[in-house]
């Protein structure tokens, strides 16, 4: 794995595609001048944040693709042990209810970029829903090491289809509680092993959402 460390650059994702070659690449910066959030909501840097893409070849993932998203979330809050980090279904990091990181998989031809933001430090968020992880502002080296960790992690899981979806699903917030999304409302009872949500409308009927735009009602 080659790794770019930057004060500040235009956008992680976009940085990594260009420079994958042979073998994986990780850039982690403090702040995006233009960086992506989910489904293209507008990002904003926090106080102190982490902003980091992986670039992989396809050819390189033995994992079931639906799943990296899960995979890459369970496997930051696992780096940080002492603070209890919780997960809402499928790519958002939370503490306390509030949102403190996210995770962004994109696809381009061959290769796959995984996106993670975290907010280490945010005095003031300007985003309702939005938090930090801790109260004071880290060193920069930790930040660097939590991404050069994290990312090790994710390419070995990745390589080995090394996944324990059960333990993903003790730290997922989501279950059981009713959850909103386009097509209606309904119960979250489960996470199915391509990674999708079970959900039993308030009709009755099951589905299985695959599209990250839901909301938690309680």
């Amino acid at each position: 794995m080659k790794t770019f460390f930057f004060e500040s650059i235009y956008n992680t994702q976009e940085f990594a595609l260009s420079e994958l070659s042979s073998e994986p690449i990780l850039v982690i910066s403090y702040s995006q001048e233009k960086g992506k959030g989910t489904s293209n909501r507008t990002w904003l840097n926090a106080d102190q944040a982490l902003a980091c893409s992986l670039a992989v070849k396809q050819e390189d993932i033995k994992l079931k693709q639906t799943l990296i998203p899960l995979l890459s979330g369970y496997l930051f809050t696992e780096i940080i042990k002492d603070t209890k980090l919780s997960l809402k279904w499928p790519n958002d990091i939370v503490l306390n209810n509030l949102k403190v990181g996210g995770i962004l998989v994109e696809k381009s031809e061959n290769s796959i970029c995984i996106g993670m933001g975290i907010n280490y430090f945010w005095e003031k968020p300007e985003i309702p829903g939005a938090g930090s992880i801790f109260t004071k502002k880290q060193e920069d080296g930790l930040i660097n090491l939590h991404a050069e960790k994290w990312a090790s992690d994710v390419l070995s899981s990745l390589a080995n289809k090394n996944f324990d979806l059960g333990r993903y699903k003790k730290k997922l917030q989501t279950l059981g509680k009713i959850v909103e999304y386009p097509e209606g409302r309904g119960w979250a009872e489960d996470v199915n092993e391509d990674g999708s949500l079970k959900v039993k409308s308030i009709d009755g009927e099951y589905i299985n959402l695959t599209s990250p735009l839901i909301s938690e009602v309680n």
